[in-house]
């Protein structure tokens, strides 16, 4: 398992644009991805969870990435974070 977090620097948080492409991510990627913001956790595959988590503006979400390439779909998942949040 690989933990990893990331404060949100988006003035907007984390909207429906940015859980889109999240979501996406995760469902292309071939472990889970779990993502946590306080004591709320979410399936990464759920842009809907995303949004629920509502994350704001110097919030700091937590990302569990566990499978099969977990290593390599950390890397790319903390580049995509980095780019959109």
């Amino acid at each position: 398992m690989v933990i990893f977090t990331h404060k949100i620097s988006d003035p907007n948080g984390l909207h429906a644009i940015i859980a889109a492409r999240l979501a996406r991510f995760c469902r292309e990627c071939t472990c889970c991805v779990h993502v946590a913001c306080g004591s709320a956790a979410v399936d990464g595959r759920q842009m809907m969870g995303l949004m629920k988590l509502r994350a704001k503006k110097g919030e700091v979400l937590e990302f569990r990435v566990e499978g099969n390439g977990e290593e390599e779909a950390a890397k790319e998942l903390k580049v995509l974070a980095e780019e959109l949040l």
